[in-house]
């Protein structure tokens, strides 16, 4: 064989003795991995029952199908005369989570497009190899895939809020009302805040707004905890917009939460977080819009605040701009995703009719706070 062909076997040969290697630790590895699952059964049953249900929500979920309602509802809120009529109104702030373990998968974000493409398959390859492990390692609270956690992207997004509401240069009064209400500023120990943080089921979510409002929170202020509202659910089919936490069961904190801070998640999620209002997933025969009403409802008679800081969703908070803002309103939230971190400011109106209640979004109240759409 001359030079050439010799040159020429090198792959081959590589090749063949690749193979013959996974061959040989295919084996063991297999068993070994079905001894780590058969020793803990409980965690091997509950991860495979995620599987089966994501599964089953990427083939029957309809989550992002409905019908627009027809009526604008700025026609419920006006009289003879012009003048608008409000029965009741709550200021809600809107907080989107940080980028997510699931975004740096498959999501492109700030990346090039061949910073992004080339860098996909060996990121893939690198999601399922800790899905993998995860899953023989019995850790059924923890994913990469399934509910996904902040990234560490998202941990610097979250942290950049947190430096935001500790700035105390105001442009204008009514953003240092805003600020005021988000921080708690103003109340003393011992004194409930005048705002509910509250928090879709989804870890990324739930972590941004501990670590986004992790001063106040540490002030441990009375009647001061992040209410779960399971209506906050992403609207999605995929993996990563199904929640992990149990129905009213505790909220686990992921392995990057451990490594920003064990001490303060384990104990924030301990005594200062609430899931009594935690059902559960969304259910499989559901739609988003669904749970746009049912927070409506939530934010009228289940929170007496009347200040609502909401930690959620790009799709959920486009469509409900969509839903209750006027049909004539022009504005980019109906058009654009809430960035990463970003926050923004407006008022809920309800009024309630023979028809049930109806809500709208003066279009006058919303405000960007932090970052944009």
């Amino acid at each position: 064989m001359g030079f050439i062909g010799e040159i020429l076997a090198v792959p081959y040969i590589i090749f063949f003795f690749g193979v013959w290697i996974a061959a040989s630790l295919a084996r063991p590895i297999l068993v070994v991995s079905l001894a780590c699952l058969l020793a803990n059964p409980v965690d091997t049953f509950r991860k495979a029952r995620l599987f089966v249900i994501s599964l089953a929500y990427l083939i029957a979920c309809n989550d992002k199908k409905w019908k627009s309602p027809k009526d604008d509802p700025a026609s419920y809120f006006k009289k003879e005369d012009g003048e608008v009529h409000v029965v009741e109104k709550k200021t809600i702030i809107f907080v989107r989570h940080g980028e997510s373990t699931w975004n740096d998968t498959f999501n492109r974000g700030d990346r090039s497009k061949v910073a992004f493409i080339a860098g996909f398959v060996p990121g893939l390859i690198w999601a399922v190899a800790v899905e993998l492990y995860l899953f023989v390692s019995g850790q059924s609270n923890e994913s990469w895939l399934f509910d996904s956690p902040l990234s560490y992207k998202g941990v610097r997004q979250a942290t950049d809020v947190k430096k935001f509401l500790s700035t105390k240069k105001y442009i204008t009064a009514s953003e240092a009302e805003i600020m005021g209400l988000m921080t708690a500023s103003s109340t003393k120990d011992g004194v409930a805040p005048p705002s509910q943080l509250v928090s879709s089921n989804l870890r990324r979510a739930i972590s941004t707004v501990a670590l986004g409002f992790q001063d106040r929170l540490e002030r441990n202020l009375t009647d001061d905890n992040i209410l779960i509202l399971p209506q906050l659910q992403e609207i999605s089919r995929n993996p990563d917009a199904l929640s992990i936490t149990p129905p009213k069961g505790s909220v686990v904190p992921s392995w990057i939460d451990r490594e920003v801070n064990e001490a303060y998640f384990e104990r924030l999620y301990k005594e200062q977080v609430d899931t009594s209002l935690h059902n559960g997933n969304k259910p499989v025969n559901t739609n988003g819009l669904k749970r746009l009403e049912a927070f409506c409802s939530v934010a009228f008679n289940e929170i007496k605040k009347d200040t609502i800081i909401a930690g959620g969703h790009s799709l959920w908070f486009r469509s409900f701009f969509r839903t209750y803002l006027p049909h004539n309103f022009d504005h980019i939230s109906k058009k654009k995703k809430l960035i990463n971190g970003g926050c923004a400011s407006f008022t809920l109106m309800k009024k309630s009719t023979e028809a049930g209640d109806k809500f709208m979004i003066d279009p006058k109240s919303v405000n960007v706070i932090y970052g944009g759409f």
